[in-house]
């Protein structure tokens, strides 16, 4: 049998994902589009710009560091427990089962509420290239039913992927990563050779820091970061499909990290120089507000090239949140179908199938909103703050983890541990989540109340941690079942 993290290829059982498939690169663009930085910009800047003017800048470049912080915690966790449900099993195996299952609903709330918010747009961006092309009216592009109605095939065509397996999903990823990556660059370098002739907006240092910004603004600001800077953790929940789930996973969401925000430092100083505050603050998609001014004509291809990180975006967050319902279909959380995967393609094709079937959903509930802004604007801001709390609870497992002692159980990972450095990242990280959570229910009531009452599910997932019997196992990632250690039992 080979050995843990070898990079071998193991038996395959008929309800295991396929082990071994994912090389590192294939985690990195996995990562980097998982966050989506096209995307990120074109879907978040202008509510932060809303909330927080141009300081928004500001709200990436300080919460920025505690991200950076999380990714590193997320990298030591793997080592010691790779899991397809990473966040809730590494609660349940480090603090307990109950807080395992308190995390299993904040994952599932993280990620599903991560979704309307790319659907939303997703139909609006679509339609303007539509139009662009002479393919659709106006009238037609500004239709709330159109816009759900493209959306819910978006939300189907993502399914397509997932349902192929995490290898070809992997390969659709890195082509689309290409593609936006060349079209991206390609009109950052129109806007900078622009600016002699289009500045609007002085550039000023209180941008990147200041203290001129009222708090409770730019609390929510710091909210609304929370959406365009998760997503590396893709590779986490990944890591029992990667060839070395104790090596790469955690390493490639760092790199993914990293990139993105060097990205958004050079386009979102760039939009705000080039484009009136209020024009940003009130556009859907700042990228195509903004070349709407610098170029017009080619304002087709920023959308274009916002479809295709959109695209990325959608079935990358999907896979994430598919992969910890099979885990917790494996673990008992969920029911047991949860667990099944496709016979030829090794995907968790009933958890897809769910994701997709609820997606369609909450697009045809868009048509009973009043306002498709207020309610994209709402969830994102939700979505915002389930993730900050998985962070926060994960940093609160590191903290236990590297403050306590190993278990002993024998499969902690070998070679030396750096836990000093973590006894004091945990606890800062899960106190600066914490409190980014706080700023944003004291700025926002609604946001609160939604909040509590979304939270009020997680009590049968408490209840039923007590019967799980798998949760909080620790797997021996590359033995199949049977083969000595059963796969979410001991």
């Amino acid at each position: 049998m080979p050995s843990p993290g070898t990079g071998g290829a193991p038996a395959q059982e008929p309800h295991q994902l396929r082990r071994g498939v994912l090389h590192l690169f294939d985690l990195i663009p996995l990562s980097t589009s998982s966050v989506a930085p096209t995307f990120s910009i074109a879907a978040a800047f202008g509510v932060m710009v809303a909330y927080a003017g141009p300081q928004a800048i500001m709200s990436v470049v300080v919460a920025f560091p505690f991200f950076l912080f999380a990714a590193l915690i997320f990298r030591q966790l793997n080592i010691h427990y790779p899991h397809s449900g990473a966040s809730y099993h590494w609660g349940a195996r480090i603090v307990g089962r109950r807080f395992g299952g308190l995390q299993a609903w904040i994952v599932t709330l993280a990620y599903f509420l991560s979704l309307p918010p790319i659907l939303v747009p997703a139909g609006a961006y679509t339609l303007s290239l539509l139009v662009a092309f002479g393919l659709a009216s106006p009238a037609v592009a500004g239709s709330i039913f159109w816009q759900s109605m493209v959306g819910i095939l978006w939300a189907l065509v993502a399914a397509l992927p997932l349902l192929l397996g995490a290898k070809p999903t992997a390969r659709f990823t890195e082509g689309f990563l290409v593609v936006e990556g060349v079209i991206l660059a390609l009109f950052l370098g129109i806007g900078f050779w622009a600016l002699p002739t289009h500045t609007v907006n002085p550039f000023q240092i209180g941008w990147f820091f200041s203290f001129g910004i009222h708090p409770l603004d730019f609390a929510l600001a710091l909210v609304v970061v929370a959406t365009i800077l998760d997503g590396w953790e893709i590779d986490s929940y990944a890591s029992e499909e990667s060839k070395k789930p104790r090596e790469w996973p955690g390493k490639s969401g760092i790199v993914g990290l990293v990139s993105v925000f060097a990205i958004y430092l050079v386009t979102m100083p760039l939009l705000i120089l080039e484009t009136p505050l209020g024009a940003l603050a009130s556009s859907t998609d700042p990228l195509a507000t903004w070349m709407g001014g610098v170029l017009p004509e080619g304002v087709w291809g920023i959308d274009l090239a916002v479809i295709i990180s959109t695209a990325s975006s959608l079935w990358l967050t999907a896979f994430i949140l598919s992969r910890a319902w099979y885990a917790m279909g494996r673990d008992g959380l969920l029911p047991k179908p949860f667990a099944r995967v496709h016979a030829r393609f090794k995907s968790p094709w009933v958890a897809v199938a769910v994701i997709t079937v609820a997606e369609v959903a909450v697009q045809l509930s868009e048509l009973t909103s009043s306002s498709v802004f207020a309610f994209f604007s709402l969830v994102l801001t939700a979505a915002g703050i389930f993730l900050l709390a998985e962070f926060a609870l994960d940093s609160v497992s590191a903290t236990v983890q590297f403050r306590g002692r190993h278990r002993g159980l024998g499969l902690e990972a070998p070679g030396p541990h750096v836990h000093s450095i973590y006894r004091w990242l945990a606890p800062i990280t899960a106190g600066a989540m914490f409190t980014m959570i706080l700023l944003g229910f004291l700025t926002n009531a609604t946001l609160l109340y939604a909040s509590a009452g979304l939270l009020i599910p997680a009590v049968y997932f408490v209840a039923r941690s007590r019967r799980a019997p798998g949760l909080g196992v620790p797997l021996e990632v590359g033995a199949p079942l049977g083969a000595g250690v059963e796969y979410g039992r001991k």
